[in-house]
């Protein structure tokens, strides 16, 4: 998938990571056994939505998107988000946004809140993921808090 995802990262047998597919980048996820892609990008962004949901279920996978704006994103995306990357049957799962920003930011939620990891730790994946706006950061760290107080 290298060069046809820029800044792909494997993450762990259920999660891979980049910014916008090119090319073959759908037909070879899906023969690498990929179930699923899940974009974080909004119609406005200048991608073909319609276009990318066609390639992606050509090549017999299920196909998500979460319009997230980078300065607005809302708790209720992230829900869904996590909604999402629960369920087995996407896994693995390709999750991308423009440059992977994004992208490291809701899988920070996603390591915190679901699979008990420090935020330290998962805002240093994150990172090397592409998550570099302060704004996302704060959002990430905003929903882990809010979800903490829910637990209690």
């Amino acid at each position: 998938l290298s060069p046809d995802v820029p800044r792909i990262l494997c993450l762990d047998e259920n999660f891979a990571t980049g910014a916008q597919p090119t090319g073959d980048a759908y037909v070879k996820a899906a023969a690498s056994g990929f179930h699923a892609v899940l974009s974080l990008r909004t119609a406005g962004e200048g991608i073909d939505l319609v276009r990318e949901r066609a390639q992606v279920e050509k090549a017999k996978m299920r196909y998500f998107n979460i319009p997230v704006n980078g300065a607005s994103p809302r708790p209720e995306q992230a829900d869904e988000f996590l909604r999402l990357a629960r369920d087995k049957a996407n896994h693995p799962m390709l999750v991308n946004c423009a440059s992977a920003n994004r992208v490291g930011a809701f899988m920070m939620i996603l390591r915190v809140v679901d699979q008990g990891w420090s935020e330290d730790k998962a805002l240093e994946e994150a990172i090397k993921i592409g998550l570099s706006s302060e704004g996302l950061k704060r959002f990430a760290r905003d929903y882990i808090a809010s979800q903490k107080l829910q637990s209690r």
